[in-house]
């Protein structure tokens, strides 16, 4: 049997481990990519070897730890993005080590390369009253005016709501919708919407002649909205409301922030953990943990029961080688 080379192992990890096996996700697919080339540039840049000389010997736990020093100290990167970085590579060990045993040494050294620690922060949202503002700005009937509504009804993740096509909606009794969403790990969840929103869902598709099989929210020129383009909609959006109101521009206006205020939400209302775990599409209860830490309500109802005499209301609040760079080019 012919000795495996490193571009046999490059496309085998793409094409048959992620793309076949595990069912990765196209931005998954992307990230691991992105790690690759980069670090073959690093590795022609910082060791002289150019992709088309690489070996198996060079992607090393001693390589990979050096590649993801130079992402820290010349680029600049946060330690989330340095962690996914080394998630590609670790992700390759498990598959090479399966392939190619005899290397399991190798292998095992880039399983044992370091995460960086990460900075935890408390999760930044809206309230119910901030989301409205926002809502009041946009273009009645629009579709970043309908984007808004279903990111904070739905807690949706931005790719999962782009990536919606006009049948992944179902109308129920009572004139109202559910929507269809394929998540993480290609897990599929259905999410009712109230009735404003499916009244917003319904005039929307109605009055742009969306039928089975298109998307919801389309891009120019592309299949449907980017997750960049939705950001850009997103950005501007909050920079008119935060003339109208002042408060927002102490805010942070992602997307992804409308997911935090979703989960924020439902939480003030009582809505248990698990519950909210499940509307999310969190793979763990854990995952949902960060936002019962964030929930101030919560803890001082908490501190109620344990002091009755305890007034929460009177203030006091707390506040590769050319052919591999070739192939992961053409992912």
């Amino acid at each position: 049997m012919a000795a495996m080379t490193l571009g046999t192992l490059v496309e085998g990890f793409f094409l048959e481990w992620l793309a076949r096996d595990r069912k990765a996700s196209p931005n998954t697919l992307a990230a691991y990519r992105d790690a690759f080339r980069l670090f073959f540039a690093w590795l022609e840049s910082e060791r002289g070897i150019p992709p088309a000389d690489a070996k198996i010997d060079d992607v090393s736990g001693a390589n990979v730890n050096a590649f993801l020093v130079y992402l820290e100290k010349s680029r600049g990167c946060a330690p989330s993005t340095v962690n996914c970085r080394l998630a590609a590579f670790q992700s390759f060990a498990r598959y090479a080590a399966r392939q190619e045993p005899d290397r399991l040494g190798q292998y095992t050294s880039i399983a044992e390369v370091p995460r960086r620690k990460e900075r935890r922060r408390e999760v930044d949202y809206l309230t119910a009253e901030e989301v409205g503002w926002l809502l009041e700005c946009c273009d009645p009937g629009s579709s970043t005016e309908l984007m808004v509504a279903m990111l904070y009804n739905t807690g949706a993740r931005i790719s999962e709501l782009v990536s919606i096509r006009a049948d992944d909606v179902v109308e129920v009794p009572g004139g109202r919708y559910h929507v269809r969403f394929l998540g993480k790990g290609r897990k599929e969840r259905t999410v009712p919407l109230w009735e404003d929103t499916s009244r917003l869902l319904a005039a929307y598709m109605t009055a742009n002649d969306i039928r089975d099989g298109q998307h919801i929210f389309k891009g120019r020129n592309v299949e449907h909205l980017s997750r960049s383009g939705a950001r850009a909609r997103i950005d501007a959006l909050a920079a008119g409301a935060s003339v109208e109101h002042p408060e927002l521009k102490a805010k942070t206006i992602t997307p992804h922030v409308f997911r935090h205020s979703t989960a924020m939400a439902m939480l003030y209302a009582g809505v248990d953990i698990a519950t909210v775990a499940i509307w999310l599409g969190h793979e763990s209860i854990t995952t949902t943990h960060k936002y019962v830490v964030t929930n101030m309500a919560a803890k001082e109802a908490a501190l109620a029961k344990i002091r009755p005499d305890w007034n929460i209301g009177k203030g006091g609040r707390y506040r590769a080688s050319p052919d591999i760079l070739q192939f992961l080019n053409s992912i």
